[in-house]
């Protein structure tokens, strides 16, 4: 038999993750936050895997240490 006292921290927990999953939370550069309930705009979410993308792949070779160049 489950004990109520075991199953309420449990249940709290899994409230608390399941609440928290439908939120994102925007940081302002005055370091004010806002949050909203949702899911970000397909752009915002691509935005970083768009630029990996556009990079293209390096190769390298083990034990060799790469140059830095500026671009």
């Amino acid at each position: 038999m489950i004990r109520a006292t075991h199953f309420l921290p449990a249940s709290g927990a899994l409230l608390a993750i399941a609440l928290l999953a439908g939120c994102t939370t925007y940081t302002f550069q005055d370091g004010s936050r806002e949050t909203l309930w949702g899911v970000p705009a397909e752009e915002e979410s691509r935005r970083y895997e768009d630029d990996r993308q556009a990079e293209g792949v390096r190769y390298r070779v083990p034990g060799e240490i790469e140059e830095k160049t500026s671009e």
